[in-house]
């Protein structure tokens, strides 16, 4: 079996054994190869879920491998980008076995004459979460490589009647892709009654004023 549970990032994965229980619901954006999905599914068991968002095709069709490798039936894979609107996008989707498969993102003027740009449709998590009929919703984690604002912004309404635990990347090398600032973000999640911290080794360490850090994972916690 191909498990991952190894020491990528395990301060995300205590997070999730922290807040995802049996028949709970997840979901990972830009779920890659499924490193956090596989355990996502395992801790959800078969009366919960897990959407994996990918719209990198070859990193999906291995993504589905694993999933059938760990006799998985509780993931549906969700193969588009998600976005704060439906529509189509430009995606840049590096080979699964490049060094690069990770980085794959909404395409940008810089990557339009790549030879791995394609055309994925977009969707909102506010549309997923209606269409899939969700009744509830624990954990979700985004990961899109810059674009995490556009995706937070097409999902508040699906956090407001939820009110799930949200882990989310923020990189200010990678902001020009999604834009949302520091700012954007304290504000958005303020109106939705969330409290921010970041994710450490050692656990989660409140978001002061003045502390936003240049490059972390994030977590919005519903007060």
């Amino acid at each position: 079996n191909v498990t991952f549970f190894g020491t990528y990032e395990p301060e995300l994965r205590a997070l999730m054994r922290q807040y995802l229980v049996p028949g709970g619901v997840a979901v990972d954006i830009g779920a890659n190869v499924g490193w956090h999905t596989l355990l996502m599914a395992r801790l959800v068991g078969t009366s919960g879920c897990v959407l994996a968002v990918e719209a990198n095709p070859s990193v999906r069709e291995r993504l589905s491998e694993h999933l059938q490798a760990n006799r998985l039936s509780n993931v549906t894979i969700v193969p588009c980008a998600l976005g704060d609107q439906p529509g189509r996008l430009r995606f840049l989707a590096p080979p699964v076995d490049s060094i690069g498969a990770g980085d794959g993102h909404v395409a940008g003027e810089n990557d339009k004459d790549s030879q791995h740009v394609v055309e994925t449709e977009v969707t909102t998590l506010d549309a997923l979460a209606e269409q899939e009929g969700l009744q509830r919703l624990d954990f979700v984690k985004i990961d899109v490589e810059g674009f995490e604002w556009p995706v937070l912004q097409g999902a508040s309404a699906t956090f407001a009647k939820f009110r799930p635990v949200v882990c989310f990347e923020f990189n200010s090398i990678y902001t020009g892709r999604g834009e949302g600032d520091p700012a954007a973000l304290r504000e958005y999640f303020g109106r939705l009654d969330y409290e921010l911290a970041v994710v450490t080794r050692n656990g989660p360490r409140a978001l002061g004023e003045g502390a936003w850090p240049d490059c972390a994972n994030l977590l919005a916690m519903p007060r």
